[in-house]
């Protein structure tokens, strides 16, 4: 253990070089990300907006550093936002890779549709697809690096979309307990779609769904995806700054935009494009996705890894201590198990 409860794990690299990564710990996080972390990605950090394929302004930022082993692209999940993956992005620059974040539309300060910023709404997953298409030829190709896709819930679905549609983009995945299909409460998965479906076209697309609501400033670390207390309360922290930050619930049309993407990402003949290495990472306690689908997308892949972390929830980088290590150990070793030789 190193001084202020940073935690350091040594990786083996190569018969003669070692890489160190500072993992922080939970009982100091807060003041670690504020000492450390973040000084840190300021460095790097610049952050700017392109126009997509519809005129839609995207938003965001970028972490380069010279020599890059390569340029990991992260897209994030429902309701979330550049700053969540904080602790993410400190850890692959330490690594040695530059980051590229971009907020997907309707999130975050990237242009939204709704006037309600608690609402998630968009009208297919393929306009986040084209958008993230766009971000990667103008923003990150040309850096001329190897480019890997780091893919989280929504946002891993976001990537298996991608990565089935473009599959000579990315030279390797990581997908986080990936949205392959979400898990609903209350009705059978077909019923609840259905109910999404039929609203939708009676024109309360731009509704919240039912069980859906807008964010709330009062904390329930309980019923989140986080096991993690700190880091739960610095995302927490960050939307009650930023009010472009509170996304939290989801419409009917999203629902419905969800569903349609699942049946193209879970078939067959789109699953078998996608060649290259891929790590996929599954919760045992996750309430959000469905586990199952995960294990039978991951198991039609080619050319893939599936790890399971059964204490964690959803947010698997933000699982208890053992758990979240583990994450980011197995990561860091896939990385660079496949690193360009």
């Amino acid at each position: 253990m190193t001084g202020g409860g940073i935690r350091m794990n040594t990786m083996k690299k190569t018969n003669t070089e070692r890489m160190k990564i500072t993992y922080l710990q939970e009982d100091a996080f807060l003041e670690q990300m504020a000492h450390t972390a973040e000084p840190y990605l300021k460095k790097y950090r610049r952050c700017g907006r392109f126009t997509s394929f519809d005129g839609t302004q995207i938003f965001y930022c970028m972490y380069v550093q010279e020599h890059a082993k390569g340029s990991i692209v992260i897209s994030h999940g429902f309701s979330e936002f550049e700053e969540k993956y904080h602790e993410v992005i400190y850890y692959f620059l330490q690594a040695g890779y530059s980051v590229f974040v971009p907020e997907h539309r309707g999130h975050g300060r990237s242009q939204r549709v709704l006037s309600n910023m608690g609402k998630v709404y968009v009208k297919s997953f393929a306009h986040y697809v084209r958008d993230l298409r766009y971000f990667v030829n103008q923003i990150v190709r040309p850096f001329q690096n190897e480019m890997i896709l780091f893919a989280h819930s929504m946002g891993g679905a976001i990537g298996a979309l991608y990565l089935e549609r473009y599959p000579n983009d990315f030279k390797k995945a990581v997908l986080s307990a990936p949205m392959i299909q979400m898990k609903v409460s209350g009705l059978p998965y077909p019923a609840a779609m259905a109910v999404a479906r039929i609203c939708t076209r009676c024109g309360f697309g731009k509704a919240y769904a039912a069980g859906q609501h807008g964010f709330s400033k009062k904390p329930n670390f309980e019923r989140s995806s986080s096991l993690s207390m700190a880091r739960y309360l610095y995302a927490h922290q960050m939307r009650l700054r930023k009010e472009r930050c509170r996304t939290s619930g989801a419409t009917y049309a999203w629902v419905c935009a969800a569903g349609a993407a699942a049946v193209y990402v879970q078939a067959a003949q789109n699953i078998e494009k996608i060649q290259i290495p891929v790590l996929v990472c599954a919760a045992g306690r996750d309430h959000m996705v469905d586990t199952d689908e995960i294990c039978r997308f991951a198991g039609k892949l080619k050319n893939a890894r599936l790890v399971w972390f059964l204490d964690a929830k959803h947010e698997i980088f933000h699982a208890k201590e053992r758990e979240r290590l583990q994450f980011f150990d197995e990561i860091l070793a896939f990385l660079h198990r496949t690193e360009r030789r």
